[in-house]
């Protein structure tokens, strides 16, 4: 299994640092996947630091036809909003905060309960064994905060402006703790794994 490891493991980090080179991965995840990926027991193999998103989805269920009409990983305004809102063509429009997503591979189960041990004393209780193969176990790290709310419908705000405040105040803390957390994490992998 080690020699599978590495080897899915190269192949992960090829792909990582390709991405990196075209602007595809989220900044304030930088140093805390490049110190995963130094250790010689875990990998990163995807990841998101947290995000607020208008999505347009024509019919519930349909994410075929779902589209982003707009994407950010730091905080917005209703500005922000309410500019990208009239890109929106047909369907409902929603709001959502997401919190960050980490997909990890672990050598064996013992690093992956060890791993997972840490995320969730840094606040990731949905922290988890994702898959189990013959080269790695994966690992995803997530938090629990997020927010899903429809706020119009073919390109028309129809919440009013109070309640589209509370909304990005809203989607705003939740990406304000999604930080706080991931630095947490950081510092507990270092403190608990040596990373």
């Amino acid at each position: 299994m080690v020699g599978k490891f590495i080897e899915a493991k190269e192949k992960a980090l090829t792909t990582l640092y390709k991405e990196m080179r075209k602007g595809k991965v989220d900044k304030d995840l930088t140093l805390l996947l490049e110190k995963i990926n130094k250790t010689e027991n875990f990998f990163t193999t995807s990841s998101c630091s947290g995000r607020i998103l208008l999505l347009e989805i024509p019919e519930i269920g349909d994410k075929k036809e779902a589209r982003f009409i707009g994407k950010w990983h730091g905080q917005v305004t209703k500005h922000d909003l309410i500019s990208k809102i009239k890109e929106s063509k047909k369907g409902t429009i929603w709001l959502l905060a997401q919190p960050p997503v980490i997909h990890i591979g672990a050598k064996n189960l013992e690093n992956a309960i060890a791993l997972m041990k840490v995320a969730n004393e840094s606040g990731f209780k949905n922290t988890f064994i994702k898959s189990i193969g013959k080269n790695r176990i994966i690992i995803e790290i997530c938090g629990t905060e997020r927010m899903d709310a429809p706020i119009g419908e073919n390109g028309i705000l129809t919440c009013n402006m109070e309640h589209l405040e509370l909304l990005v105040k809203t989607a705003n803390e939740v990406i304000k703790k999604s930080k706080n957390k991931l630095d947490r994490l950081e510092r507990n992998l270092d403190l608990k794994l040596k990373i």
